[in-house]
């Protein structure tokens, strides 16, 4: 692999030769760095200061938002690397930091992703197995699964700084030559695609859930000598299947996105360590990645009421009439705003 892998090279030149790209991918990284930021923010207040989002389910969106956040700070090294004076300057002459970048980079979306396995578990129990999610899941168990991320998340980010390689006589910060491939592709790779199997496997059976609570709707609907109590458990049912699926559409766009985000860059990473991978190539699929970090802000105010409502009322903006209506829900509803607040 020679000295033009990844992201730069070590030539003192290149201090002299900065290019329109250059100057571009920094503005960017800056813009990421203010709208990522801001918008995790406005996530967490949101859940903080509005009661109707204040439910076990959002812990998981609190947290993700947290991790997202701390991506979102990482774009503040990621435009001083794209400037070639202080990526020789800072970058090529300490190597702990170019570790930092990588590091934190690394580990903070390996959290995002066990959240999004986390979250893809809890709708797959709170839908499929209701009563053994009232019985079983409190917020004890749920900020525990979420400690336990962190302490990963952390663990993965650290580790880089104990097994990453010394530069070489000519100083360069490319992730695939300072880190092993151990570390960056296999361990990396499968953490990420055992993360997605699990993902499409609960998806799959909340699907396959929502296709038999419509099916016994229809059949409940096709019965015209319904009583009173069962016309009831049948608009009780028909409800919770039209809230099943706009809960299942709202996480699988979380998902879809993140996924569309974070595999180029992984296959980028893996096809490196073999063939070349063009620089501004690498850039552009790195910065898709890290956008990822604040597209869950968006999701949420286009796709979820509450939500809207929150950003609406934090940024002193009139929300619309159909997004200021902020009904009362009884404690049984509020258990998970995905399955009522749609």
């Amino acid at each position: 692999m020679n000295a033009t892998s990844n992201l730069g090279t070590s030539d003192d030149s290149e201090i002299g030769n900065v290019k329109a790209i250059d100057i571009l991918l920094c503005f960017v990284a800056c813009l990421l760095t203010v709208f990522v930021c801001t918008g995790n923010i406005l996530t967490i207040f949101a859940i903080i200061y509005t009661p109707s989002l204040r439910t076990l389910a959002n812990i998981y969106v609190v947290s993700l938002a947290a991790a997202d956040f701390v991506v979102g700070l990482t774009f503040i090294l990621l435009a001083l690397f794209l400037v070639p004076t202080t990526r020789v300057t800072i970058f090529f002459r300490f190597i702990n930091v170019c570790v930092l970048m990588y590091g934190s980079t690394i580990g903070m979306t390996a959290v995002s992703a066990i959240h999004m396995m986390m979250i893809s578990v809890d709708r797959y129990l709170y839908i499929s197995r209701p009563y053994f999610y009232q019985r079983a899941i409190s917020s004890k168990v749920v900020i525990g699964c979420v400690c336990s991320a962190w302490t990963f998340g952390i663990f993965y980010s650290i580790l880089p700084h104990f097994i990453h390689k010394p530069y070489p006589s000519t100083p360069i910060c490319d992730v695939t030559q300072l880190m092993p491939i151990q570390y960056l592709f296999y361990a990396t790779a499968s953490l990420y695609w055992t993360l997605v199997v699990v993902i499409v496997v609960m998806y799959s059976l909340i699907l396959h859930t929502a296709l038999k609570h419509r099916k016994a709707i229809h059949s409940a609907g096709s019965n015209g000598s319904q009583n009173g109590g069962e016309k009831l458990r049948f608009w009780e049912r028909r409800v919770f299947r039209k809230s099943t699926v706009k809960s299942i559409k709202f996480f699988l766009t979380v998902f879809g996105v993140f996924f569309i985000c974070l595999t180029p860059i992984l296959i980028c990473m893996g096809v490196d360590y073999f063939i070349n991978i063009p620089p501004d190539i690498y850039r552009m699929c790195n910065l898709l990645a890290l956008t990822n970090s604040g597209m869950n802000f968006i999701i949420y105010g286009v796709l979820n009421r509450e939500f809207r409502y929150a950003f609406f009322k934090m940024l002193r903006l009139k929300p619309s009439a159909q997004g200021s209506q902020n009904p009362v829900f009884s404690n049984a509803q509020s258990i998970d705003y995905t399955a009522t607040h749609f």
